[in-house]
């Protein structure tokens, strides 16, 4: 979390609880600027919304980040088809706005796009002044479980903006994070300064993991879907599968799962999650173990049955895919 610095009278931020470098004043929005519905424009008010809104250091100028197909419930969830994120500078008048630049920060096509809105950074560095704010990048039904973060660093006087951006996928091991690592981008190289400002701003980020020291050990069972992906991605494991035996509940860990995911015997339980993985549990042992270790949007829901005692049939969503059967008692575990 970020520290709160003193509010003072000179810069300003609305419409979000960001936290603040440098001096903020608390300028309100003139509501009398904003015309009103017609049926003209209500399209337009209905899909567009202000995200950020800050006067420049001498107040002669607005800054205003804003957002395209904004959710009906709040500006800082984007659900269209095609989103954009812009910033604009206006001139201030005495009863108007004018604008006089504009640049687009964001523009992407199937995803929903969600703002943090709560942790956003106003801060000077080398004496010029600059806005910090993230952004989430969430799949829309494309079958591709990559989830993109951008932390957003705008120059307010000139609107030049640098992003970091990290890729990554959902992850068992917190609630919000997304786990991956950071794209390099050749621009931040030559502006050391930035760079070093970005990375500290997105590594208190709530959405980027950072693992503990015990989920440091691949070994940990917090950690089985990334042993599991590396023992069976390694040409040691062609034509078999490879598990490990955890004695923690990895059922509890990996959430709820209706009674028609469940196939069991006096042996074994096996449970499929929605669109996951396949975990057993040997009841003569007492120990679990993930089975299929994979996550999509599309196309890996299975369906699972129990065909003789050690013997388990997986059918996918997919009706070109044929069912696959696994023999528990040829798995290769550790």
């Amino acid at each position: 979390m970020y520290t709160k610095l003193a509010v003072v009278l000179l810069f300003f931020i609305t419409l979000s609880s960001c936290k603040k470098e440098e001096k903020i004043s608390d300028h309100k929005i003139n509501k009398k600027n904003i015309p009103p519905a017609t049926k003209e424009n209500s399209d337009e008010i209905k899909r567009t919304g202000t995200l950020f809104s800050f006067s420049n250091p001498d107040n002669t100028e607005i800054i205003k980040i804003s957002a395209s197909e904004v959710n009906d419930d709040t500006n800082f969830f984007l659900v269209g088809d095609q989103n954009s994120v812009i910033v604009s500078k206006y001139k201030k008048n005495k009863e108007s706005q004018q604008l006089i630049q504009k640049e687009i920060l964001l523009s992407d096509e199937f995803y929903y796009v969600t703002i943090d809105e709560k942790n956003c950074l106003r801060k000077k560095i080398d004496g010029v002044d600059y806005f910090l704010f993230a952004l989430k990048e969430s799949p829309k039904g494309n079958g591709d479980p990559e989830y993109i973060l951008s932390f957003i660093m705008v120059n307010t006087a000139t609107l030049k903006f640098y992003i970091l951006k990290y890729a990554g996928e959902v992850t068992l091991r917190c609630e919000e994070c997304i786990d991956g690592a950071f794209v390099k981008n050749e621009a931040l190289e030559s502006n050391l300064s930035i760079k070093k400002e970005l990375y500290q701003f997105a590594n208190q980020n709530k959405w980027v993991y950072h693992p503990t020291e015990e989920e440091k050990n691949i070994n940990y069972y917090k950690n089985y879907e990334q042993k599991w992906y590396l023992d069976n991605n390694s040409k040691n494991s062609a034509g078999f599968i490879k598990s490990t035996y955890y004695k923690e509940n990895l059922f509890q860990f990996s959430g709820q799962y209706d009674k028609d995911q469940v196939a069991e015997n006096n042996d074994f339980k096996i449970v499929t999650y929605f669109r996951h993985n396949v975990i057993g549990y040997d009841k003569n042992k007492k120990l679990y173990f993930p089975i299929i270790v994979e996550s999509c949007a599309t196309g890996c829901d299975k369906k699972i049955r129990l065909i003789s005692k050690d013997e388990i049939e997986i059918s996918y969503e997919m009706d070109i895919q044929q069912p696959d059967t696994i023999h528990l008692n040829k798995i290769k575990f550790d």
